[in-house]
């Protein structure tokens, strides 16, 4: 569905009137997802997360490498020229709150899209829209479709952040911490609907999440991100079952247990912040707070993701032999 190839984003930042810098968000990152397959980017804020989800829609455009949309390369096409990429790709948003139009009644939010797209009859977009609304259960549609965002919870917004996107049966959706602005009770109910669309529908999804424990739960695969790079990928559950990174170990390690008997044990951290990324790094950029890093290797060059169990990949200097334990193990 999807292939984004060696690309690297780069954006402009001013620090005054004469001052200018650079911000490398992405630096050489490769991903495809399949026909009906989640992909879920994971990492701390900050590691580029969001924008290669943006670069899969071409939201933004990269510095280098390409975007492929099910074979078709659109990386430098035209805004106007991709109107039918438009309606194959879609965005939800993670907060709900701010992504809704609040003069807009939800009828009047879900239609536009369709609006745009040039269907003019307003029965059909009303029954586009009843059907959407419908898909993510906010039934009775009537009642529903009348009311304005701020006279909903927020599942029900989020939920219609889902129908707005699906008004136009697209093939790929890009869902950005969907569930990270709602309470805990509607996070299971919003995940179950998209698994139960994408079962339906066929839709690939971009799953962008801090929570790896949601990941496991609605992703077939995971790519692990760190300063723009990715550090590891491969299947969802021999990732956080079996990670290799060190990254990956301390992100998992540092996941709530839901056992009273843990609440005294204090959790792992990863020491430090990740350095500037004014410039790409030469070596491995996990090094300063690596607790495994190999001085003179690690430092020295950038490691490649290098494939140690089937379909599962790592890039880290630990692993350049056939042998290798678990990154959580000594």
């Amino acid at each position: 569905m999807i292939a984004v190839e060696d690309a690297s984003v780069v954006f402009e930042t001013r620090a005054g009137i004469f001052k200018s810098g650079q911000v490398h968000a992405l630096d050489g990152v490769s991903i495809e997802i399949g026909v009906g397959e989640t992909l879920a980017l994971v990492g701390e804020s900050g590691s580029g997360k969001t924008t290669l989800g943006r670069l899969t829609l071409r939201l933004v455009e990269p510095a280098s490498g390409t975007v492929s949309f099910l074979g078709r390369d659109i990386t430098h096409d035209r805004e106007q020229s991709l109107g039918w990429f438009r309606q194959r790709a879609q965005i939800v948003f993670q907060d709900p709150f701010s992504s809704l139009n609040p003069y807009m009644r939800v009828w009047d939010l879900i239609e536009e899209p369709l609006q745009i797209d040039g269907v003019k009859r307003a029965g059909e977009r009303r029954e586009r829209a009843n059907a959407a609304l419908a898909a993510v259960d906010l039934i009775p549609t009537a009642r529903f479709g009348s009311k304005y965002p701020s006279q909903m919870s927020g599942g029900q917004r989020q939920r219609v952040g889902i129908a707005r996107a699906l008004v136009r049966n697209p093939d790929y959706i890009v869902a950005d911490e969907p569930v990270s602005m709602i309470d805990a009770s509607s996070r299971i109910a919003i995940l179950s609907l998209l698994a139960k669309l994408q079962q339906e529908r066929g839709v690939s999804f971009a799953y962008i999440t801090h929570d790896i424990a949601s990941a496991r739960y609605f992703s077939d695969r995971i790519a692990v991100l760190y300063q723009g790079t990715i550090v590891e990928t491969g299947p969802v559950g021999t990732v956080i079952d079996h990670p290799l990174h060190p990254y990956t170990a301390a992100l998992i390690a540092a996941i709530p247990e839901p056992d009273p008997a843990n609440r005294h044990r204090r959790r792992e951290v990863v020491p430090g912040e990740p350095s500037p990324s004014s410039t790409a790094p030469t070596h491995c950029p996990f090094y300063s707070r690596c607790p495994r890093r190999i001085p003179g290797t690690c430092d020295a060059a950038r490691p490649a993701l290098v494939e140690i169990e089937p379909k599962h990949e790592v890039a880290c200097f630990l692993y350049s032999s056939a042998s290798h334990t678990p990154a959580g193990t000594p």
